[in-house]
């Protein structure tokens, strides 16, 4: 993976999401994007949007100005840790929208889950996965560790998700010493096709010279994200691999159960692809 951008919901400081994009792109040898988005502001129905909308606009311009003002702090610190390419850029504009453009020439988008920044909630994640054409990196804001890719674990259940999330993530697969795959039950409760071909996930692997252990995954749908992040823990993961499972309906993004539970509950970074 060459091109990795990292959302940073912060220009002022770094936040834990962001230095494990840094960590990740030296441990990786890539370059590294960080973005700052600067979504429209809407008026409240009930604010005079007469007085309030010069307001707000001064406001927007002003936190533009200023997220620009901050690429030679973003690059300088960036350089710490030895990368030799990396850039900043300022969007404004919906975040899915803007990362869905940006991701267009990069290889991968790390995000940030949990705490009170901007986007980290499971419901702004949710639909950036299922809208943004890439894998994603979710990291916990409280993970401290730094950036690994010892131990990776992958959850299989054989879904068009599946697939794409391990195929995905094969230039990290390389790079581990130790690969567990969970079987799980082949469920797609949003799919009309009673029947797709198959992947062979064993000689997938043994083609591209992986081996890996395996375990199942006996939980139904709505119990199984609770069972891969134990499953994860026990290995000691560095990461988890996983397809992300959601669809639209009308205007509104909603995730599968096991999506959104491993969202909200993991400990580890995500590696995730719808």
């Amino acid at each position: 993976m060459q091109d990795i951008l990292a959302l940073a919901t912060n220009y002022r400081r770094w936040t834990r999401g962001l230095q494990y994009a840094a960590e990740f792109s030296a441990l990786c040898g890539s370059a590294l994007t960080g973005i700052f988005v600067c979504e429209p502001i809407v008026p409240l129905p009930a604010m005079n949007t007469a007085l309030a909308f010069p307001e707000m606009y001064t406001l927007a311009t002003d936190i533009v100005r200023e997220a620009h003002a901050a690429e030679p702090d973003f690059l300088r610190w960036v350089a710490g840790y030895g990368l030799k390419h990396a850039q900043w850029l300022v969007a404004e504009g919906p975040l899915s929208q803007a990362l869905a453009h940006a991701g267009n020439w990069h290889d991968l988008l790390v995000l940030e889950s949990g705490g009170d920044a901007p986007f980290a909630n499971a419901a702004s994640i949710g639909q950036t996965l299922l809208t943004c054409g890439m894998p994603c990196m979710v990291v916990p804001q409280a993970f401290a560790k730094t950036a690994a890719l010892d131990t990776i674990v992958v959850a299989w259940k054989g879904s068009a998700e599946s697939v794409r999330a391990l195929h995905a993530a094969l230039p990290l697969l390389r790079r581990a010493r130790q690969i567990v795959l969970i079987r799980g039950e082949r469920a797609e409760p949003f799919s009309s096709i009673g029947w797709k071909p198959p992947l062979d996930v064993d000689a997938y692997l043994a083609r591209h010279q992986l081996r890996a252990t395996t375990c199942t995954c006996s939980a139904d749908n709505e119990a199984s994200g609770a069972d891969l992040l134990r499953i994860a823990g026990e290995a000691g993961a560095d990461l988890l691999v996983m397809g992300a499972y959601g669809r639209t309906r009308f205007s509104e993004w909603f995730l599968g159960g096991a999506t959104r539970h491993v969202l909200e509950h993991s400990s580890i970074p995500l590696f995730m692809r719808h």
